[in-house]
C-alpha cells in the first residue's frame, strides 16, 4: 500500500492497527475444503464471504472474500485474526465493538461493516452447529 494511501485512511479515521491489517491481507482468499462457507449482504450491498475450518469446536483456520469497502475488509481482517485458534463458544459473542475495539479504531461510518462481518460469523456458527 502506498503512503498516500495510508495517509487518507488515516486521515479519515482509520488506526495504524487497521492501516496494517489492510495492508497485509493475511486471511484474504479462500479455503480448501472448509468446514463451513456462508455469506452476508449487508444493507449498503456490500458481500461478505467468510470460511472456517473447524476441528473439534476449534477455529483451525479462516478467510474471507468480500465486495465493498475497506471498512469491510479492515473488518473481516480483524474477525479473522481474533477466531483462529478459539473454540466456538469463545467466539460466538463476538459482536461490532469487539471488532472496532480489536482493530483500535476504524471510521464511525464504517461501524457498519464489523456488524456484517460479527452477522456473518454468526451465520457461520449457526450453519456449524446444523
Amino acid at each position: 500500500m502506498d503512503e498516500m494511501r495510508k495517509e487518507l485512511l488515516a486521515a479519515l479515521g482509520y488506526s495504524p492497527k487497521a492501516i496494517s491489517v489492510l495492508e497485509n491481507e493475511k486471511h484474504y482468499g479462500e479455503l480448501d475444503n472448509p468446514t463451513v462457507h456462508v455469506e452476508h449482504k449487508a444493507g449498503c450491498g456490500d458481500i461478505l464471504f467468510l470460511s472456517l475450518k473447524i476441528d473439534d469446536d476449534v477455529i483451525t483456520d479462516a478467510a474471507f472474500q468480500f465486495v465493498g469497502c475497506s471498512g469491510l475488509q479492515a473488518s473481516a481482517e480483524g474477525l479473522t485474526e481474533m477466531i483462529i485458534g478459539k473454540r466456538i463458544d469463545e467466539v460466538e459473542h463476538i459482536g461490532t465493538m469487539d471488532i472496532v475495539n480489536w482493530l483500535e479504531g476504524i471510521p464511525e461510518n464504517k461501524y457498519e461493516c464489523a456488524e456484517s462481518s460479527s452477522i456473518t460469523l454468526h451465520k457461520a456458527i449457526e450453519e456449524y452447529r446444523r
